[in-house]
C-alpha cells in the first residue's frame, strides 16, 4: 500500500485553470473521495494521477516516488472507467487476462490471477460470456477485475456507477466497499454523487472551479462544512 500526495498541483487548459495548486495527502490503503459538481477539476485530478493528462506544474508522488512525468503503463495503477472501456469482442476471462498478457505473465500465471480476480468480483460463473452478454452491474464487475488482476499499488475509479440505474448503484456500493476493504489498495474515487461519498468514503475532499473547498472524514464534512458551498453541495443528498 502506498500513500499519494500532490504538490501544488495545476493543469491549465489555454487560459482556463482546471486544477488550480492543489495539495493533497491521500493515506496508503485509504478509500479517498474527490467530490464536486461538473467542471470542479475532479477528473482533471485523477487522469494527472493515472498519467493520462500532464500537468503544467506541481508533482504527483507514489510513497516517495516522483512519477510526475512516468508514462501510464509505467506508474502500475489500475484504472476503472466510467465508459468501462471493455473489449467487445473478447471473453470476460480475456478482458480481465489482457493486462497480463501485455505484461508477459506466463498462461498459467494468467489463468490463475484471472481466476482469482474473478472469484473477488464474483463473475468466475461467467468467465466465457462477451461484454453484451453482461448487465451493467456485470460490466462493472469485469471492469474492476480487470484493474486489480495485476496487483497495482493504486485503484483509480472515474465515476464508476454513474451509468447504472439507481438499484444497481446501490448493490455496487456495496460491493466497492467490500472489494476495496480485501484488497487494501490505495483507492482513489471521483464522482459528483454525494451519497456515494458519504456511504462509502474513508476521506474525502470537496473541489470548486479547480480549488479544495474542504477536505476530511465524511461525517466532519457533511456536519461541519467549511462555508456555504460545502454546505449546500453535501446537503443535496
Amino acid at each position: 500500500m502506498l500513500p499519494i500526495r500532490l504538490e501544488k498541483l495545476r493543469c491549465d487548459f489555454g487560459s482556463t485553470v482546471a486544477v488550480d495548486s492543489v495539495d493533497l495527502n491521500i493515506p496508503a490503503g485509504s478509500l479517498y473521495f474527490m467530490l464536486g459538481p461538473s467542471g470542479c477539476g475532479k477528473t482533471t485530478l485523477l487522469r494527472m494521477i493515472a498519467g493520462f493528462q500532464e500537468p503544467t506544474s506541481g508533482k504527483i508522488f507514489f510513497g516517495d516516488r516522483d512519477v510526475t512525468h512516468t508514462p501510464p503503463e509505467k506508474r502500475n495503477a489500475g484504472m476503472v472507467f466510467q465508459s468501462y472501456a471493455l473489449w467487445p469482442h473478447l471473453s470476460v476471462f480475456d478482458n480481465v487476462a489482457f493486462g497480463l498478457q501485455v505484461r508477459g505473465v506466463s498462461a498459467s500465471e494468467q489463468s490463475k490471477r484471472v481466476g482469482a480476480a474473478l472469484e473477488m468480483v464474483r463473475m468466475e460463473h461467467l468467465a466465457q460470456r462477451k461484454p453484451n452478454q453482461l448487465s451493467g452491474g456485470q460490466q462493472q464487475r469485469v471492469a474492476l477485475a480487470r484493474a486489480i488482476v495485476f496487483k497495482p499499488e493504486v485503484l483509480l475509479l472515474d465515476e464508476p456507477l454513474s451509468n447504472l440505474d439507481a438499484k444497481l448503484r446501490l448493490e455496487m456500493r456495496g460491493e466497492i466497499k467490500r472489494i476495496c476493504s480485501e484488497i487494501h489498495m490505495t483507492t482513489v474515487y471521483v464522482t459528483h454523487d454525494q451519497k456515494e461519498a458519504l456511504s462509502l468514503a474513508d476521506n474525502l475532499v470537496v473541489l470548486r472551479d479547480g480549488r479544495i473547498e474542504q477536505m476530511g472524514a465524511p461525517k466532519q464534512v457533511y456536519q461541519q462544512p467549511n462555508n456555504s458551498f460545502v454546505a449546500e453541495f453535501m446537503g443535496e443528498t
